[in-house]
């Protein structure tokens, strides 16, 4: 279907009818706004309209569908294309409306603590989230090729045993960023010159036990996963088993739960940009060991 296509023939009949765009919209209950919107092709009237701005155009709604007008043998011939192609219209301008609904919720959830002046990092995440869904909602054959393009890939990751060396790769680097003294953020307060209380921040490594005494442990506990789960991962690469396999993918996908927490519970500004780094690392870790593991 063919919204330009199908505005020019509804003018062109409409001014055969010697009807202007009010006199049309008062006919079958719209407003002139709408017709004018169809006729420029910037949408197509609702399927219960249909019938009615046929019969006020005086044709059918096969006609209509078309763009055209056809013959008997062509309407006979054209039915059923032509009625798949409105069902097919209908199911792709739903998902449209989907997919703008959940971006729209998404936005509204990552600007919401600018409004609500909250550090937590939930209504953040969930936004990234429905965000990263409503292209899901479009289901095209562009999509179906790029999944299918993925799908030859992961065989191809899986199949040459490079994912278990992606996996170890992204958690050496892990394990790097967190040696290093930038991952840790912690917080403290202290007397300011006019008697109130100021904030300053310092930052730590993972492996740095005074972040524990704090509360902050589970840093600690991500280095020390992170450390464990490579020499599992190089152990893999030698003698790979199912359950080596199993081990790598629920230890990496803690590690990454550990990492996220201490915004989570702490507020955001206790995610530091190398911790972003590392989480990103044992997401991509986990992805390639679930390659791996198919």
């Amino acid at each position: 279907m063919e919204p330009q296509k199908i505005g020019q023939f509804i003018r062109i009949l409409r001014k055969q009818r010697g009807l202007t765009q009010r006199e049309l919209a008062e006919a079958i209950g719209v407003t002139d706004k709408a017709v004018s919107r169809w006729e420029r092709g910037r949408g197509l009237p609702d399927v219960s309209l249909l019938s009615p701005l046929a019969g006020a155009l005086c044709t059918s709604v096969t006609e209509l569908l078309a763009g055209e007008p056809l013959s008997e043998e062509e309407r006979t011939a054209r039915g059923d294309s032509v009625l798949l192609e409105a069902l097919r219209y209908t199911g792709s301008m739903g998902r449209k409306t989907a997919a703008l609904l959940v971006a729209a919720a998404g936005v509204f959830l990552l600007l919401s603590p600018l409004f609500t002046a909250s550090r937590a990092l939930g209504p953040c995440l969930a936004g990234g989230v429905l965000l990263a869904l409503a292209p899901l909602l479009l289901r095209s054959r562009r999509h179906s090729r790029l999944k299918a393009r993925w799908q030859a890939l992961a065989e191809r990751l899986t199949r040459r045993s490079t994912a278990r060396v992606l996996a170890a790769v992204c958690l050496a680097l892990a394990l790097v960023l967190e040696l290093t003294p930038y991952g840790v953020i912690l917080r403290f307060g202290r007397q300011a010159e006019d008697g109130g209380i100021g904030f300053f921040r310092k930052t730590y490594s993972y492996f740095s036990l005074l972040p524990v005494g704090y509360g902050n442990f589970f840093p600690f506990l991500t280095g020390l996963l992170t450390a464990a789960l490579l020499a599992l991962s190089l152990w893999r690469l030698r003698w790979d088993s199912r359950r080596i396999g199993g081990a790598l993918f629920l230890g990496t996908a803690l590690a990454a739960v550990f990492s996220l927490l201490p915004p989570v519970l702490l507020g955001a500004g206790y995610f530091s940009p190398v911790g972003i780094c590392i989480t990103v690392c044992l997401l991509l870790s986990l992805l390639a060991v679930a390659l791996a593991n198919r």
